[in-house]
């Protein structure tokens, strides 16, 4: 069988093409109908997935595939001239678009005024099973670690944030967690405030107990390795650019709860331009601060 890759990210070909023709790349570790996950020898990660969403790390295939009936659980990924192939499934990325990761966008007037915005629409949306689930068994150990968080956030106290955000990691249900896709948004934003802001790019090492797909999530974010939609959202809300037509509501319809809790850590990130008063309205208006 034959499959052509619409979409290929940047990270996924150089991770591809650094393997030779006939070369094992790797398996597939985690099978979903829609998507599955690769592990390479070199410890890389390469989702293919015939979802529209685009990520440096994504294969996007041009049609809709059920990867359970194809059997690609413990398969062999193998490099073709073509691309490559989970033992007898070939997928040709020869002629794909290749997606790049955009452009640092600078801190505009507004932000906030988008955050707001952004706190006001969160209300119409099903939170259940997210962060934001006041009836989670989650929910107190990750509202005081949040709480944290953004204190030693606006307070710039950048050291203490890797010991705290380590806490969260593997809290919460589903194959990413809440408190990874939390620290996956929350690094990704803050790391680019920190370079908008031309300080001191931040660096954080985060360890704990979580599936080794979702860990390389959190590791790539703080490499501006992200899906578009929180990419997009992230560049919306610091410059008020807005590429797609409604970019948080593209991102919060990323799987159960991800998309909403990738969010919040991006919202929590913020505070490091604000006042206290401003980073309590936020925690108040999110149901973290009483």
């Amino acid at each position: 069988m034959n499959f052509k890759i619409d979409t290929v990210g940047k990270s996924a070909l150089n991770f591809i093409e650094h393997y030779s023709e006939g070369d094992i790349i790797g398996q597939t570790v985690k099978v979903f109908e829609n998507t599955v996950y690769l592990k390479t020898k070199n410890d890389d990660l390469i989702c293919l997935t015939s979802k529209d969403v685009k990520a440096p790390v994504n294969l996007n295939l041009n049609s809709s595939i059920n990867f359970l009936e194809l059997d690609c659980v413990n398969k062999k990924a193998i490099r073709t001239s073509n691309g490559l192939k989970l033992e007898t499934v070939d997928f040709n990325t020869k002629h794909s678009k290749i997606y790049f990761t955009k452009k640092y966008s600078q801190i505009k007037d507004g932000l906030r005024d988008r955050i707001l915005f952004y706190l006001d629409e969160i209300n119409f949306i099903d939170t259940s099973g997210s962060i934001l689930d006041n009836h989670s068994p989650f929910f107190n150990e990750l509202s005081d670690s949040i709480r944290s968080i953004s204190e030693s956030t606006q307070k710039r106290e950048l050291k203490k944030l890797s010991e705290q955000l380590s806490r969260i990691v593997g809290l919460g249900n589903g194959f990413t967690p809440s408190g990874d896709d939390f620290i996956v948004g929350f690094l990704f934003c803050l790391n680019r405030i920190l370079s908008s802001s031309n300080h001191k790019h931040g660096k954080f090492v985060i360890v704990g107990n979580t599936n080794w797909a979702s860990k390389k999530f959190i590791d790539y974010s703080q490499n501006d390795i992200v899906i578009e939609p929180l990419e997009v959202f992230v560049n919306f809300l610091l410059s008020g650019e807005n590429e797609k037509k409604n970019p948080l509501m593209d991102l919060l319809q990323i799987g159960k709860s991800s998309g909403i809790d990738a969010s919040i850590g991006v919202i929590i990130a913020t505070v490091f331009v604000f006042d206290n008063d401003f980073r309590n309205l936020i925690l108040t208006k999110l149901n973290f601060l009483k």
